[in-house]
């Protein structure tokens, strides 16, 4: 049975998928065309996040500390306890007899100790030397990923590290085994390695999130240093971290706090003569160069400062400001900037 639509009702339709069709046009087509033949970006103010997936390795001041003599030991505290120097943290009650007195180390804890050789903080003590936090695990790394050897630490050489850990609680002790652990948690490091590209996304000094397995802490840009190809960044921080004592090597992201001022898309910027910058265009269609300096930059987007910065031989230059016409392709602009350069030459 077939259904006849009445002219009017038609009409309706007709007229409904019309609307329905210039909506369309009005709200995807018209804004792809009006940016096509947009040729300028509006500087505005704005903040902009980044981050950078990456592996890292806990730095920290550690004391590990080997059993005074042979026999039974008892540990006084809790693991995780916070200790200050000179607490009591264990006892040993003497071996009774005298061939138990000679027996040598446990081969497993060789393995650990070998590595921590000459290392100052490698002591026969039950009480604490270094105010931190109290554990009963070591990973045989404590000297090499120590503070006092940060600047010293390459990525070649981290990842070849042995980092396995090994749990120290137990009843019975001999005569220089490793029995616990400080860790100073006033103020710690994480060493990484960094692209340029992720590298220049963070600035010295700046604050920062870092991602890490059981939680988020606060940090600070320590150090950034080229290395090869690559960026060693060091980040600081006092922050709690509930799992500190056995962190070692971790996957991290490092995000960038919201990081203010002038928007511009990456295509903007151009390199002229070695010098990052932007094409400004007047309203009289005037188009001139002007030196810029990137605080932060994504895959899109990047942070320029306002009106003045500090360039690399500390002098300031005049930049860009709010609201100023760039271009999106400069391209053109600094191929005319340059034969106008030499026919000045």
């Amino acid at each position: 049975m077939k259904i006849k639509i009445s002219k009017g009702t038609k009409r309706i339709i007709i007229a409904y998928l019309a609307v329905m069709l210039i909506l369309y046009v009005v709200v995807f087509v018209i804004p792809k065309i009006s940016d096509a033949f947009d040729t300028t970006q509006t500087l505005e103010n704005g903040n902009l996040e980044v981050s950078c997936d990456t592996t890292g390795y806990f730095v920290k001041e550690e004391a590990v500390c080997t059993a005074t003599e042979t026999g039974q030991i008892t540990y006084k505290l809790s693991t995780d306890t916070v200790v200050k120097k000179g607490s009591d943290i264990s006892s040993i009650a003497p071996a009774e007899n005298e061939n138990d007195e000679a027996e040598e180390i446990a081969g497993k804890y060789e393995d650990y100790l070998q590595p921590l050789k000459k290392y100052d903080l490698l002591l026969e003590s039950n009480l604490a030397p270094i105010s931190g936090i109290f554990s009963t695990v070591i990973d045989g790394q404590e000297k090499y990923f120590s503070i006092s050897n940060l600047d010293k630490i390459k990525k070649e050489k981290a990842e070849k590290r042995r980092i396995k850990q090994i749990e120290l609680d137990r009843d019975r002790v001999v005569k220089g085994e490793p029995v616990f652990k400080i860790s100073n948690d006033d103020v710690w490091y994480l060493v990484c390695w960094m692209e340029k590209s992720d590298a220049k996304k963070f600035e010295l000094d700046s604050k920062v999130r870092i991602k890490l397995p059981s939680s988020t802490i606060d940090a600070r840009v320590f150090t950034k240093n080229k290395e090869g190809e690559l960026y060693k960044m060091v980040f600081s921080s006092n922050a709690y971290y509930e799992d500190f004592t056995k962190s070692r090597k971790v996957e991290m992201t490092v995000v960038s706090s919201n990081t203010t001022g002038l928007i511009v898309g990456n295509e903007c910027i151009i390199s002229k003569n070695g010098v990052e910058g932007v094409y400004v265009k007047t309203k009289d269609d005037y188009v001139y160069f002007v030196p810029v300096k990137v605080k932060i930059s994504n895959d899109e987007q990047s942070v320029i400062y306002e009106s003045i910065f500090v360039n690399e031989k500390y002098e300031q230059v005049e930049t860009v400001s709010v609201y100023q016409e760039v271009l999106k392709d400069p391209r053109e602009a600094l191929e005319k900037d340059m034969r106008n350069d030499i026919r000045e030459e």
